[in-house]
């Protein structure tokens, strides 16, 4: 889905470091860039053309893949529509094409809602909403779930935006992060096992350069401080760049480096930083899923802080 057919909402806020901006899109509810004064903070590619690689999509129901596209429930075997096709998996949940209705705005924030519809696949009603809200340091978005069905509805949430820090060129961005276990997956990308991170080519703590590796991984078992936040950093070598932080709700993150991004020139470096609330196939797994009561409101959250030198 390109600009053409979808609508943008801009949001800006005058902060103490410089003038903060964030675009959203209707489709998929993406955020599709940010900046702070001349410094881009979200990977922007040509709006004109389809979205790629998910960019900036809230996940939901589920955020990072079904085996098979199958799980049962009721006595059924249940089926979702293939989107890998290669790698025969549902991903990333049934709102990526929904185009969001706006619930308020201000020149600072927006609220966006969707709602999942019951099918033969996913027989519940779920009404969503996402909130971006700029704020001094950076953004933070606020994720709502409502079950409507008179039964439990199983649920996951996450979000998919790719980051940079344009003071200096992505493949020279360091990623970090004290996540203690990744997920070991198969040829198919679907969970097999864990495995410690700590002295493996997953160990984020002193941090890796974004050329030097390759990630596609959920990494779990989350550092958090005193507040409960989880943290994943983009940094220069300098120590400026981005904190993507976490509650508690969101026990995993995904984190995606890909070296081919199509960017507005040509093809780029960037990290997808993918808070996510489940495991991926966690609806056959249940790992960390959650189960919405009916009328009972899920609220979760995480957010962007952009660290600069003093």
């Amino acid at each position: 889905m390109s600009s053409s057919s979808s609508q943008l909402f801009n949001l800006s806020l005058a902060t103490k470091n410089g003038l903060l901006k964030a675009t959203v899109i209707d489709i998929g509810a993406a955020l599709v860039a940010m900046k702070l004064d001349d410094i881009e903070l979200v990977q922007t590619y040509d709006l004109d053309k389809p979205v790629p690689l998910c960019a900036g999509v809230v996940m939901s129901p589920w955020s990072n893949r079904i085996d098979g596209g199958q799980w049962n429930y009721g006595g059924k075997t249940r089926q979702f529509a293939i989107n890998i096709v290669d790698q025969n998996n549902s991903n990333h949940g049934l709102l990526l094409d929904c185009a969001y209705s706006v619930v308020s705005q201000t020149e600072s924030a927006i609220t966006l809602a969707a709602t999942i519809v019951a099918t033969e696949a996913y027989p519940f009603d779920v009404d969503t909403t996402v909130t971006y809200a700029l704020t001094e340091d950076g953004i933070t978005v606020t994720h709502t779930a409502v079950n409507r069905s008179a039964d439990d509805a199983p649920y996951g949430v996450g979000g998919h935006p790719y980051f940079k820090f344009s003071k200096v060129d992505s493949e020279d961005l360091f990623l970090r992060s004290d996540a203690a276990t990744i997920s070991v997956v198969n040829e198919r990308q679907i969970p097999i096992g864990t495995m410690p991170t700590l002295g493996s080519e997953f160990d984020l703590r002193a941090g890796v350069r974004i050329q030097d590796h390759f990630y596609d991984q959920n990494f779990t078992d989350l550092a958090r401080d005193e507040k409960g936040l989880a943290h994943t950093y983009l940094l220069s070598k300098a120590g400026e760049g981005l904190d993507i932080w976490q509650d508690a709700n969101f026990k995993h993150v995904v984190i995606f480096s890909p070296g081919f991004f199509p960017g507005p020139d040509g093809l780029v470096h960037t990290a997808a930083i993918e808070p996510s609330t489940a495991a991926p196939n966690a609806f056959n797994t249940s790992k960390d899923l959650i189960w919405l009561k009916t009328g009972v409101e899920f609220s979760g959250s995480w957010g962007v802080r952009v660290i600069l030198s003093k």
